[in-house]
C-alpha cells in the first residue's frame, strides 16, 4: 500500500526515438515578427534574435571639400610658421660679420685679412686698370661694412695694371687701314703729315711716329707720315766756303740753279758766306745766295 498523502502527477511518458528535449524558445518581441514577416516575403528565412541593419549613409561632398580646405589651411599655416618662425631662429643664432674692405691690397693680403673673420676669398676676375698696380684687388662682393652671417664667401678682380701695345708696321698701308690697324692694337692716330716720297705711292704711309714695334701704354697716341709722291729732284747743298766765288757760281747756274749776291757784297775772291748752308735739301725751285771776300787770293 502507499503512504498516504498528496498523488504525485503522472509524468508524460518520453519517445525513445527523440534526443533530448530542445531548450525553451526565448521570448518574442513585437518587432521580431515585423523583421522575420519581412524576411518571409524576401525569401530569407526569419532568425531568432537577430535584426537587419540599413546601410551607412554616404559622406556627403561637402564634407569632403572642408577636410581638404582645412587641410591645404593647416599647411599653409606651417609653412609660414616655418619660414618666419624657425628659420630666422636658426640663422639669428650665428653672429653677424662686417666684411672688411679689401681693395688696394694684394690677394695674399686681402686673404690675410678675411681669414680670421671666418670669411674665404675667391678671385672672380682680372681686368686692366691703369690706377691700380698689378696684382692689387680693384673691387670686391660683397661690398665693404655688408653684415654677412656664417662662413661667406668674398668675390673679388684683381687689376692687371696697365696695359701696353706694340705699334704695327704701317709702311705702304694707306690711311684707313693704318687707323684700322692701330685702333685694333689699343692705340690711336694723333696726327698726319704729308710729304715726298720715292719709296711708297700718293697717299700711302711712309713712316710713322714713333716707328713700329715701340711699345706705348693703351690709347697711346701714333703719328702717320702719308707720301705725296715722288716730288721735285732734290739735291744736297755742298760746302762752298773758301772755293773761288765766279767759279762756283758758273758751275751751280750750269746744272738750272738760281745762285744770287747780297746787294753791294763782293763778287769776286773766295765764299765766306752761302745760304742754305752745305747739307740742306735744295731743288731747282731753291735759291743759292753766295758772298765773295773781295780780292784775289794769290
Amino acid at each position: 500500500m502507499n503512504p498516504t498523502g498528496p498523488a504525485a502527477e503522472p509524468k508524460p511518458p518520453e519517445s525513445l526515438e527523440s534526443g533530448p528535449s530542445p531548450p525553451p524558445a526565448a521570448p518574442r518581441t513585437p518587432g521580431m515578427d515585423i523583421v522575420g514577416e519581412d524576411a518571409e516575403r524576401r525569401g530569407e528565412s526569419a532568425m531568432p534574435g537577430r535584426l537587419d541593419r540599413p546601410p551607412p549613409p554616404r559622406r556627403p561632398l561637402i564634407a569632403t571639400l572642408a577636410m581638404f580646405g582645412f587641410g591645404l589651411v593647416a599647411f599653409v599655416i606651417g609653412l609660414l610658421v616655418f619660414n618666419f618662425v624657425v628659420m630666422p631662429r636658426l640663422i639669428h643664432s650665428t653672429g653677424l660679420t662686417q666684411v672688411p674692405d679689401v681693395t688696394n691690397m694684394t690677394y695674399e693680403q686681402a686673404e690675410g685679412t678675411l681669414r680670421p673673420l671666418g670669411l674665404t676669398l675667391s678671385r672672380a676676375g682680372e681686368r686692366f686698370d691703369p690706377n691700380v698696380p698689378r696684382g692689387f684687388v680693384l673691387s670686391q662682393d660683397p661690398l665693404p661694412d655688408t653684415p654677412v652671417r656664417g662662413k661667406k664667401r668674398v668675390m673679388v678682380v684683381v687689376s692687371l695694371g696697365e696695359e701696353f701695345s706694340s705699334v704695327p708696321g704701317l709702311f705702304g698701308e694707306s690711311v684707313r687701314s693704318a687707323r684700322f690697324l692701330l685702333q685694333r692694337s689699343g692705340l690711336r692716330v694723333s696726327g698726319i703729315t704729308r710729304a715726298p716720297s720715292q719709296d711708297v705711292g700718293v697717299g700711302l704711309v711712309a713712316g710713322t711716329d714713333p716707328p713700329a714695334e715701340v711699345v706705348l701704354p693703351r690709347f697711346g697716341t701714333v703719328s702717320l707720315l702719308i707720301s705725296t709722291g715722288g716730288g721735285d729732284e732734290a739735291w744736297v747743298m755742298p760746302d762752298l766756303l773758301g772755293r773761288e766765288i765766279t767759279n762756283a757760281r758758273r758751275q751751280l747756274e750750269s746744272f738750272g740753279f738760281k745762285v744770287v749776291t747780297p746787294p753791294a757784297a763782293p763778287t769776286k775772291g773766295p765764299i765766306v758766306y752761302q745760304d742754305p748752308p752745305a747739307g740742306s735739301r735744295i731743288t731747282l725751285e731753291t735759291e743759292i745766295s753766295l758772298q765773295g771776300m773781295g780780292r784775289m787770293i794769290r
